[in-house]
């Protein structure tokens, strides 16, 4: 792999037409054979925002903020060449309601619903939920940055990377979390390994999908030891369905860290759920995501892709 995208280049899209976008889906991003799904979400992401900001370029303010996406991963996608076909399910003065599904191959490998509007120009009433933030441990650009000194920040370590040979996507992020986790729950602050790259609004998916260590603390046998909680056998964890419902906008040029909150309420059966919680860098509640994802051996990660015969219509 000789060059290695930043996640805008990774993420960019072309307009087609009207309502078709292509993309290029990078091996840098992939686990095994597969892009993250998160990954792809925001390739669609980034679509959408391009889609109503050219399109749709008459709507003032434009609506370039996905406020929710819903996608339905039915097939692998594979590193290569996508087309994204977008369809306006709703075009309103606030909101808009976009159906999105990403081809490749000719076969429809994602389907998602994305509500659109312009965030800064949201008006109405807030009021207090009394719902309590997750405890960061460090907070503002400033201390966080002391975690990539090379004394870093007592209390606190940097995530390794299992078999990141295998989830190559795993190299383009390190993660921080303090060296006490709560038991089935994973805390941490993540930033680009490229430093000079930035999490958009779109790259919010892409961590809301970087799950790290969360299966392995499940399977540390009770190891106290952070740095050995993570001998697990190799799995592939191909995503279901993934939601995410964003709270607040970034700049325009992004931020250098988000935190995220993830757990787990059960993993049955190699089938479990994904709940997260993302802050800002300030500590404000920047996102949540949801997802159903499989735990399955990595082998059918590589195995190829077999042809799908169009879903018959009953009537």
């Amino acid at each position: 792999m000789d060059h290695i995208p930043t996640f805008l280049e990774a993420s960019a899209v072309q307009q087609l037409t009207s309502h078709t976008y292509s993309g290029n889906l990078s091996k840098a991003y992939c686990i095994g054979a597969v892009p993250n799904g998160g990954y792809v979400a925001a390739v669609m992401l980034r679509a959408a925002a391009t889609h109503m900001t050219t399109t749709h370029a008459r709507i003032t303010p434009h609506q370039q903020h996905a406020i929710s996406f819903h996608g339905m991963f039915m097939i692998k996608t594979n590193a290569g060449s996508v087309e994204v076909k977008v369809t306006d399910s709703k075009i309103g003065r606030g909101y808009s309601v976009l159906h999105i599904e990403l081809l490749q191959e000719g076969m429809k490998c994602v389907n998602a619903y994305v509500t659109m509007t312009n965030i800064d120009n949201e008006n109405g009433p807030t009021l207090n939920t009394f719902w309590e933030k997750p405890d960061t441990g460090l907070v503002g650009r400033k201390e966080l940055d002391k975690l990539l000194s090379p004394e870093g920040v007592e209390g606190w370590f940097e995530h390794p990377k299992p078999f990141a040979d295998f989830r190559e996507v795993s190299k383009r992020t390190r993660f921080f979390s303090a060296k006490k986790p709560t038991p089935g729950v994973i805390s941490n602050w993540g930033t680009f390994t490229n430093q000079s790259d930035s999490i958009t609004n779109e790259a919010i998916a892409l961590i809301a999908d970087l799950f790290v260590g969360v299966i392995e603390q499940m399977d540390s046998d009770g190891e106290d030891d952070p740095k050995k909680q993570f001998q697990s056998v190799k799995f592939w964890y191909p995503t279901l369905s993934f939601t995410l419902d964003v709270k607040k906008s970034l700049p325009k040029d992004g931020v250098k860290w988000v935190f995220s909150k993830v757990h787990s309420q059960q993993v049955k059966n190699g089938r479990w759920d994904l709940q997260v919680v993302m802050l800002d860098e300030d500590g404000e509640l920047l996102a949540t995501s949801t997802q159903v994802a499989l735990m399955v051996d990595a082998s059918r990660n590589t195995k190829p892709r077999g042809k799908r015969d169009a879903p018959a219509t009953k009537l």
